[in-house]
């Protein structure tokens, strides 16, 4: 039975054997990166021209064939089956694998264009683990234990010299320091991605963290509602599904047939493959968590001004 971080390992080299563009990132990423200590799932981008090859890997690795002995399962998550067009269209997917009969179940998560980051912006890393910035920005999440490594991993990405970390960087202190150093033509970059940097030398140091907090109070909102998008739509699927005939999912079929099964169902009950497809329904989602964090922390419009970030920051 392996370890969590001995079992990524072996599957990324199973990865590499098949010619699958992949990045590792999220929680074992921060692992390999000394940002968390531990982690028992893991997280990959795929390049969605190779999603055929990597169910083919999996249902070889089921049967044997390439020297393991796997039980391989979609998990009961909602989320879309491995194919090219409902990665593209921002899904993820979720499968427990059992490396050994009795061992507990490692848990992956598979996505082709991952949230808020631009597409094939890992490409550069393929067959390794994703930048640190790639990771930060995946880590700016609705979920409050995420925050804390988007500010570790841009303190490293500070202090190898890189300040494209600070666009995550959220140390009041180290923020300034970093900014101090820069010059106009560095920070104009910077400042238009990120409003609230050009805002550091400004205010003071308790309106600068109330700035901070309603800055991520817009990505947690704006997460929040893209999530909620894909979560109806699921849940609408499902029910027409189960009414048919889906009985229990996942099933305890094969690997292979759960993923036929799953295929035929989303075409035949009608899971929308991109479920954002409009610019005007990403505008509606920016603009629900703008006025969530509003709601929620009674941001003012000139505060907004301060630290309101393009659409195409979060939702590429």
């Amino acid at each position: 039975m392996a370890s969590p971080l001995q079992f990524y390992r072996n599957f990324q080299a199973l990865m590499r054997q098949h010619g699958i563009r992949h990045v590792l990132t999220s929680g074992m990423a921060c692992v390999e990166y000394g940002i968390q200590q531990n982690t028992k799932d893991t997280d990959w981008i795929i390049h969605t021209d190779d999603l055929e090859q990597l169910v083919a890997m999996l249902c070889e690795c089921e049967r044997g064939l390439t020297g393991n002995n796997w039980v391989v399962s979609y998990r009961p998550l909602f989320g879309a089956p491995l194919l090219k067009e409902y990665h593209q269209g921002g899904w993820t997917s979720h499968l427990a694998i059992r490396d050994e009969p009795l061992a507990p179940e490692h848990h992956l998560d598979f996505f082709g264009k991952a949230p808020r980051l631009k597409d094939d912006e890992w490409l550069p890393q393929s067959g390794g683990i994703a930048s640190r910035t790639v990771v930060a920005q995946m880590k700016k999440t609705d979920r409050a234990k995420d925050w804390p490594i988007v500010n570790g991993l841009a303190m490293q990405v500070c202090n190898e010299g890189n300040m494209e970390g600070l666009l995550h960087l959220r140390e009041l202190s180290l923020l300034r320091q970093f900014w101090s150093d820069l010059d106009g033509s560095a920070r104009e970059p910077l400042s238009a991605t990120r409003p609230l940097l050009g805002n550091l030398s400004l205010c003071d140091e308790t309106y600068l963290e109330r700035l901070l907090m309603i800055e991520r109070g817009i990505w947690e909102g704006v997460n929040r509602e893209r999530y909620l998008v894909y979560q109806h739509e699921w849940k609408q699927f499902y029910g027409r599904w189960q009414q048919d005939q889906v009985g229990q999912w996942p099933s305890s079929e094969p690997f292979a047939q759960q993923h036929r099964r799953v295929s035929e169902a989303v075409v035949e009950c009608h899971l929308p493959a991109t479920p954002i497809l409009m610019p005007e329904q990403k505008h509606g989602i920016f603009n629900q968590g703008i006025q969530r964090a509003v709601a929620l922390l009674a941001a003012t419009p000139k505060e907004l001004e301060a630290v309101l970030f393009p659409l195409e920051v979060i939702l590429p």
